[in-house]
Order: structure tokens, then sequence, then C-alpha cells
């Protein structure tokens, strides 16, 4: 698996691994998916959306949700939703399941969907019924996500206008698609670029950024200070303080750092 535990994984490693050792076994639709989530994966909420925006189009499904937690969790509270505008189902953003029930903690012991072809009859949904029928859910997907063989989340995905009958081609697709890309890839976004980890780790601005970049080539203070227009001084105190904000000793320390933002 590749390292993102030491410093936020760049982009050029993402494509590598995530990328170019799966391009004979997906299709260029779904490689195309994976593409934009790299390139968005410093944004959790644009990220997700594309994840579960291809979900939905792949399936022909109505609605599509992503949330992280734990199976120990009470809740599961999506965090993200993505609704058809095809089919335009019911709006479900605010909804709240628990996650103790049986369906949810089916989908954290097995590695594969959980299916459920009716809502209304299914065994399985005997305790989460009445939250799945209220908002018109018919036939739902159930995926548990992880990154490295740990817990990442839940997203499931459903049919609302009608039943569907959940063919071995969509569940075999759901199953890949996550345990491939969906998982890890959040999992990468979250642990870098989530609300909590901001509270930790300070992205330079744009400003700062740009001096960055300038240094990662080489250049001097007083030659950066050129290129950007900016007083020599000015960028002693930018680089000083990303240094200062991202913990790193030195510049070297602080490039490596920002390989991921500055897109190497």
């Amino acid at each position: 698996m590749i390292d993102y535990i030491s410093e936020p994984p760049s982009q050029r490693a993402l494509k590598q691994y995530f990328i170019d050792r799966n391009l004979q076994s997906f299709s260029a639709d779904t490689i195309n998916c994976v593409a934009y989530m790299i390139l968005t994966i410093d944004n959790p909420e644009e990220m997700m959306n594309i994840a579960l925006s291809h979900i939905v189009d792949k399936l022909s499904a109505c609605r599509a949700d992503m949330g992280f937690l734990t199976p120990k969790d009470k809740l599961y509270e999506p965090t993200f939703v993505h609704h058809s505008q095809n089919s335009r189902p019911p709006d479900c953003t605010n909804v709240s399941y628990s996650n103790q029930d049986s369906v949810f903690q089916k989908t954290w012991k097995q590695r594969t969907p959980v299916v459920c072809t009716n809502v209304h009859d299914d065994k399985i949904m005997a305790d989460s019924r009445a939250t799945f029928e209220a908002i018109q859910s018919e036939s739902v997907l159930f995926q548990r996500l992880s990154l490295n063989k740990k817990t990442v989340g839940l997203t499931c995905v459903d049919f609302t206008n009608e039943q569907h009958v959940w063919s071995l081609e969509d569940v075999a697709f759901m199953s890949s698609f996550c345990e491939t890309f969906f998982g890890p890839l959040s999992g990468i976004s979250q642990y870098w670029h989530g609300a909590k980890r901001e509270q930790i780790i300070k992205r330079p601005s744009r400003a700062e950024l740009a001096a960055i970049t300038l240094a990662a080539k080489g250049m001097s203070y007083k030659q950066i200070a050129y290129e950007l227009g900016k007083s020599t001084r000015t960028i002693e105190n930018q680089l000083r303080n990303a240094r200062e904000a991202l913990n790193a000793a030195n510049q070297i320390e602080l490039i490596k750092k920002c390989t991921f933002w500055l897109g190497s």
C-alpha cells in the first residue's frame, strides 16, 4: 500500500499507484473518475461528490451517500450525499441511521456489498425498515470502506423509483470500485484534509505555496522575491511561517512536506 502516514502522497505517486497499475482492469470512465478524485483529493467534499456521482451513474441508481465512522458508532450520519439529476429522488441529506441495526452491522463484517433488493420484505431490514421507507428507498447496496485494512466508513446506493434486482455486475463493480479506489482515496483525503486534520496541520497560504514552489526549484530568497515582486524580507517571513505551521526543521523538510500541495 502507498505510504500516506508520514506525508501527503503526491498526485504523481497516487496516479502511479491507483491508475497506472489498474488501467487494464477497469473501464475508461472509472479510470477517468479516479483521475479526477486524485486531482481533488485535497478537497474532500468535491472528491466524494465525484466518486458518489460515478457510482450513481454507473449503476443507474437514484442516490448514494458516504460517511466516516466505525462499527462501534451509534449512528451512521452520511457526510456526503449525491442525488441523481435524472430520477430526482427525495432529499435525504440530513437523515441519520442506527449504525447498530442489522444491515449495517452485517456490512461491517463482510468484504463484499450487502444486497437488499426489496426494502419492504428483506429480513435484514427488519430493524431499519421504517427509516428507509421514510426516504422511499426500494433497493439498497451497502458497502464498507477501508484503507490498508483500517476502517474508513460506509457507503450506500439506492433506488427510489422502483425495486431493482442488483446484478452480479452491479455488485462486482461496487465491491471493486470501493475496495480499490473509493475506500483508500477517501481515507487518504480524510486523513490529510478532513476537518479535524486541518486543526492540526495548516495548509500553507497561496502566497506561501508560490514562494515554496520557487524554493523547490533552487531559487534563493532574493530570486524568489524578484520573481514574485515582493521584498526579500516578505519571502523570508512567508517561508518561516510555513515552516513553523508544518513543524518543518528546515527548508528541505518544508518542501518535502508540501510535495502534495505543489502537485509534483
